[in-house]
């Protein structure tokens, strides 16, 4: 009767403990929420120790490595000792490793500076069609303001489109200099993880 008394106090315990960690301070009228706890639920996106999610918090470039190597290869361990001395190395040299980023395009240097929306659909467009095996989808684009970006991006932020992983903005532009928040990014990955969940059953 005690054993059984016990493992009723541990499964209680267990299931506060994973209730609590679900539960960030800063999120409750954001209207990222639904995406935002969709992903912590999953595993792939964290609060702070806080208990935080700064929602409007800028994505820096190791972090949406972390972020979107997690999301596409949800059962790595990315244990890796890391030849790089910040925090993300295990997820950056995951990355060089299937060829998602050059090596030591993002180190020690660089990863806590901000990413682009350009930067983002070029890593994201890979990670999918490399990592998921979705089939390419290229079709031209209108947005106003796309102009400086590289053929590489426009091919990727292309197939972004086509998936539906990004939009563009009400006057026509997609702004590829412009940075992404922290609930810009859930969301693009709550896109991102479930059309590749939905494409692997």
């Amino acid at each position: 009767m005690k054993k059984i008394i016990c493992g009723v106090l541990v499964v209680a315990i267990l299931c506060c403990g994973l209730s609590f960690a679900l539960t960030l301070t800063d999120i409750s009228n954001h209207w990222a929420k639904t995406y935002i706890e969709s992903l912590v639920s999953e595993g792939i996106i964290n609060g702070y120790e806080d208990g935080t999610f700064k929602p409007e918090g800028q994505i820096k470039k190791g972090e949406f490595i972390k972020l979107i190597m997690a999301a596409s290869l949800p059962d790595e361990q990315f244990n890796s000792i890391g030849k790089y001395v910040h925090w993300s190395s295990p997820y950056l040299e995951c990355a060089e490793d299937y060829n998602i980023i050059a090596k030591g395009s993002i180190n020690d240097s660089n990863a806590n500076d901000v990413i682009s929306r350009a930067e983002v659909v070029e890593i994201l467009g890979k990670c999918d069609i490399l990592l998921k095996g979705t089939t390419q989808d290229v079709s031209p684009l209108s947005f106003t303001d796309i102009g400086s970006i590289s053929d590489f991006q426009y091919v990727m932020l292309s197939h972004c489109v086509s998936y539906g992983y990004i939009t563009g903005y009400d006057d026509g532009s997609f702004k590829p200099d412009k940075t992404l928040t922290r609930a810009e990014v859930a969301t693009i990955l709550y896109r991102y993880y479930n059309h590749s969940n939905e494409v692997d059953l």
